[in-house]
Order: C-alpha cells, then structure tokens, then sequence
C-alpha cells in the first residue's frame, strides 16, 4: 500500500481517478498542524501539493518520500534543492492550465487597453450628481486602445506565451517574441517577431505580457528603469509571477501617466493588502492569482497531478513535467526505479 499525502485540497475529478486505482492510500491535510505532520510524514510515498508550503524541515521529515507532484507549473512553495539531492523527481502539470492562464491574460489586456474599471466607475455615475452633458467629456476623456495593428511583445515563449501570442494574432496585433532560449526561425515562421532580450523592444511595443518563470525572491525584471523606457501609453500584463515586477515602481508610472494602464494576476504577497499603492489606481486592472481557476482547468491539474503519481509507481513518468529532470538522468535508465505497485 503506498500512502500519498494531499498536501491541500484538489478538484474532485483528481480524487476520483486516485480512488479508481487499487493499492492506494490517502492522507487530505489542508490546514495542518505540527502534530499532524509528524504522525503523517514518516509514512508518506508521495505527496501532491497545491498552495501549502513544502519547505526543507516538513520535507526531512518525509523519510520514505519517493515523488512529489505539483498542482501547478511554478515550484516556488517547494524545497526543490533538496529533493534533487534526494534523487526525488518534482513534476509539475505542463500545459493543463495554460489555455486558462492565456485566456486571463487576454482579458487582462483587453481590459486594460479599454480602461474597463474607469469605464465601470463612470457607468455608475449618480444621475443627480452631474448633467449629461458633464458625463459624456468624462466619458470622452477616459481614453482607450484599439488592439487591431499593436505592437504586443510576450516575454517568455513558453506554453502560456505560445498561446497568447495565437490569440494576440487572432486580433491582428503585431506580435514580438522575447526569449533568449527560443530560436529565432521558430518564430519568425508564424509571422512574429523575435528579440533575445526585452529591453530591445521596449520603447516600440504598446503592450507587454509577462509570461516567463521566476524565483519568489528574484530581483524584478521591471523597476523604475525599465517603466521609463516602455512607449508612452503603452500597456503592462504580468501573468507570471509579481516578483518580476516592482509594484511601486509600476505605480509611479501609472500614476504620472506614462502608463496608459496596466492588468496583473499576481502579486508580492496575497492578498496585496490595503497599503498596496496598486489597488488605488484607477487605470489597474487586478484579479487574485485566478487565472487558472476555471472549472475545467482545475480538473485538468488535479487529474495531471494524481497520474503523475499513478505513473511513478508504474515506472512510466513523463520526462516533460519533471521540473527537475537531472535526477532522471542519474537514476538507473532514464527513470527512477519505483516500488512494485500493490494491487
């Protein structure tokens, strides 16, 4: 019997396969105490984690840990280091949300360009408050951006940038790839452009979109610097992670007007709270780090999450969703040996 702990709730689809399968036990902790851990721990094969921490002590203590599966593509929340030292393979679920994820970013750019939240707050306008003819100039000075024939640079072309820069085409925008990993001709095939570095496009692309991975504590990518050479009225989305952006420094620029808006879905610290100078401009658009949180998408990764386990113990893991693929290459073959599964 191989004992898997849920690290987290996940959808019911990912359960139901779990349970389909014989020779299987599960442990549910979402809000665990100490206690709790170190009764589990020491038994535990596998784990499969969604938002909790997997941090080095809780992972020590995991003596009999055999695989850990993400319910997610970012493994910020895990001790991967020690894992591969450990010769424990880390997966992640690929491209299950990168259809959602893309589809948020379009709205998020959308959303932006048309300066949605000011064009809400002006819907609302009290009738007794001002004249007709007072709310149509305000109507007429919000200012927006029409797609068709911008320039949208994606930085990172990975699998969420792939599919923004598709649906960025489909509305006629001129699209520039930046990723220092992607060969050029792969690119220019479809009609994009490519940079190797951002900075290059900065001061001619109307809108950016963030898409490439990131440490939790890694310096950000856009400061204050690299606000101030964007185009004029240009557009900022970051679906990737908000340590790539400097929060204060994005303020600034929105609030002196450089910035025609900007959309995120991530941030530093969730919630962003009060004191977050993001929240007070007009011209953001913010959702909650939800951009993966459709019904269909959540199923997607839970299923992806449980069979990567299922797959360990079957010795057929999938090379592509090992986020730490090297301690394949140390193992016997390409992939680790796995206990026989008990039927």
């Amino acid at each position: 019997m191989h004992n898997v702990l849920f690290f987290g709730d996940i959808h019911a689809d990912g359960f139901r396969l779990f349970d389909s399968r014989p020779g299987f036990r599960r442990t549910v902790l979402t809000d665990p105490k100490p206690a709790e851990l170190d009764t589990v721990l020491p038994s535990v094969d596998a784990i499969v984690v969604r938002k909790l921490d997997l941090g080095a002590e809780i992972l020590r203590k995991a003596g009999r840990l055999k695989i850990v599966s993400r319910h997610g593509v970012g493994v910020d929340n895990i001790d991967v280091e020690q894992l591969s030292r450990r010769g424990i393979p880390v997966m992640t679920v690929g491209d299950a949300n990168a259809v959602s994820v893309a589809e948020h970013a379009m709205m998020l750019i959308l959303s932006a360009a048309r300066r949605l939240p000011s064009c809400m707050n002006l819907a609302r306008t009290d009738t007794d408050a001002v004249s007709r003819e007072e709310f149509l100039t305000a109507r007429d000075a919000v200012g927006t951006m029409e797609l068709a024939g911008r320039t949208v640079m994606i930085v990172g072309y990975g699998r969420i940038g792939r599919k923004v820069a598709k649906l960025a085409d489909a509305f006629d925008m001129k699209v520039v790839v930046a990723d220092p990993f992607v060969e050029p001709g792969v690119t220019t095939a479809l009609g994009y452009a490519h940079v190797r570095n951002f900075e290059e496009a900065l001061g001619r692309a109307d809108c950016v979109v963030l898409c490439l991975p990131a440490p939790a504590d890694a310096a950000p990518l856009f400061c204050a610097p690299q606000f101030a050479r964007m185009k004029k009225g240009a557009v900022i989305v970051n679906v990737a992670r908000g340590s790539l952006v400097d929060e204060d420094a994005l303020a600034d620029a929105l609030q002196r007007g450089h910035l025609l808006a900007a959309g995120t879905d991530v941030w530093h610290r969730l919630p962003p709270g009060p004191d977050n100078r993001l929240l007070s401009q007009p011209n953001m658009v913010m959702t909650p780090h939800c951009a993966a949180h459709t019904e269909a998408c959540l199923s997607r990764m839970a299923v992806r999450s449980v069979q990567n386990v299922l797959d360990y113990f079957d010795g057929a893991l999938k090379r592509e969703l090992c986020f730490n693929a090297e301690v394949l290459d140390r193992a016997e073959g390409s992939v680790p040996q796995p206990l026989a599964r008990t039927r």
